[in-house]
């Protein structure tokens, strides 16, 4: 008997550690985002993808999140794995499909080209500020319908455009550029927190939005910002008036959408969200 009760915990252990992870397979292109539902068990679940901790939100028995694949992506397939105490418990494996970009040739003003000492030091230091800012994304979602363009006008420059500024500087356009009068209304496109109402070297005077879950909207070039740091809005309110600051060759909107660190195609969220969540 004594022999039958020991063995009966090694059993049950042996058939727990050789239950079979469960796995699913998804495709992604470069400077686009996925969402993924997987099952979670207790509150020690992760996820995990490429090696790095995902933030994600627990509703009933399912963890939601989304997962992007960055614009300068090497095309090597990744995984992201749930685990509970350490152990895998779900994999989601993805595929990464190339992607072609188009490119254009911009004049702007050469001071926004060859930085002064000056101008490169307050670069440099707003970078930092707006690393602290993408880092600190709270852990909820702070929307519950699908993300709107900002503006319902021409795209006059999409995200990803490979750019030549001035016929010498080299660079990628990772955001998406509306045709805008000075002064034209920008509402949210979706419901956030204020991170950020200021004028900023690159994109003049910007607002950002914290979204949750490492998802930011950023709104450039602006000639007004009507909202404060730390407010909360909702998807369409007013928070600014467009205009023609920063490096910019004419007055339009500058829309830019970051998720975990990386800019994506803010059209890709829109049509993304559109599919899960509801108006």
């Amino acid at each position: 008997m004594k022999q039958l009760l020991i063995l009966l915990p090694l059993i049950a252990y042996t058939a727990c550690a050789q239950t079979p992870v469960e796995k699913v397979s998804k495709t992604i292109r470069p400077g686009e985002v996925r969402w993924i539902e997987f099952p979670v068990q207790d509150s020690k679940n992760k996820l995990t993808c490429r090696g790095e901790e995902i933030k994600f939100a627990e509703q009933g028995n399912k963890g939601k999140a989304f997962v992007m694949e960055s614009y300068f992506s090497n095309l090597k397939p990744f995984k992201c794995v749930v685990t509970s105490d350490g152990a895998a418990t779900y994999e989601i494996n993805f595929t990464v499909e190339d992607r072609e970009y188009p490119a254009e040739q911009l004049r702007v003003d050469s001071k926004t080209i060859r930085l002064s000492p000056e101008a490169e030091k307050r670069a440099w230091e707003e970078q930092q500020v707006l690393n602290r800012i993408y880092a600190s994304s709270e852990r909820t979602f702070h929307f519950t319908q699908p993300f709107i363009p900002p503006l319902n006008s021409t795209v006059t420059s999409i995200y990803g455009t490979k750019r030549v500024y001035n016929k010498k500087k080299k660079g990628q356009h990772l955001g998406i550029d509306y045709r805008a009068a000075i002064g034209d209304k920008i509402p949210a496109a979706n419901s956030g927190k204020v991170v950020f109402a200021g004028d900023l070297f690159y994109t003049g005077w910007t607002v950002i939005l914290d979204h949750g879950m490492d998802i930011f909207t950023v709104y450039g070039h602006l000639s007004k910002t009507l909202v404060k740091e730390g407010e909360m809005v909702k998807r369409g309110q007013l928070i600014a008036l467009s205009g023609n600051t920063g490096r910019t060759s004419g007055p339009h909107l500058h829309w830019g959408v970051k998720v975990q660190g990386q800019y994506i195609d803010g059209f890709v969220l829109v049509d993304e969200t559109k599919k899960y969540f509801t108006e």
